[in-house]
């Protein structure tokens, strides 16, 4: 029988995953779930995550705090965020966020579904990272 389980966000740890700051919650990879995963996303005014892929799963950002831009596909269509907004993102899609805020954090609930595989770079050559900002090229 499975059980419900409640997550303190102040007890887990972040990590750096694709150049930002990310706290997994619950995922299968850990048997937390059987076919979708959790994350929250923490980024400082210029930071973000690389484009990159999930070649098998959706992904759905859910943006609880702050503004930013995603940017989309190959051409990388910056589409801009703000608080209370939900992305859906395709499989195999590209797909990147970057905070543009001048102060404030962006937080975002990456829910992706299934989450059984980690996300595969795909970053090129008009993007560069410089420190910790996200540039694109135009």
């Amino acid at each position: 029988m499975r059980k419900v389980k409640v997550f303190d966000l102040d007890k887990i740890a972040a990590k750096q995953v694709l150049g930002g700051s990310v706290k997994p919650i619950i995922s299968n990879k850990k048997g937390g779930t059987k076919t979708q995963s959790l994350d929250l996303g923490i980024f400082k005014p210029g930071e973000g995550l690389y484009p990159h892929i999930h070649p098998n799963s959706e992904e759905i950002y859910f943006v609880l705090r702050g503004k930013g831009t995603v940017f989309v596909g190959k051409r990388k269509k910056q589409l801009p965020i703000k608080e209370n907004q939900v992305i859906y993102i395709p499989a195999n899609m590209p797909h990147g966020v970057t905070n543009t805020s001048k102060e404030g954090e962006l937080i975002i609930g990456f829910i992706t579904t299934p989450g059984t595989e980690a996300a595969k770079y795909r970053i090129d050559k008009d993007i560069k990272v410089i420190g910790r900002k996200l540039l694109t090229g135009s």
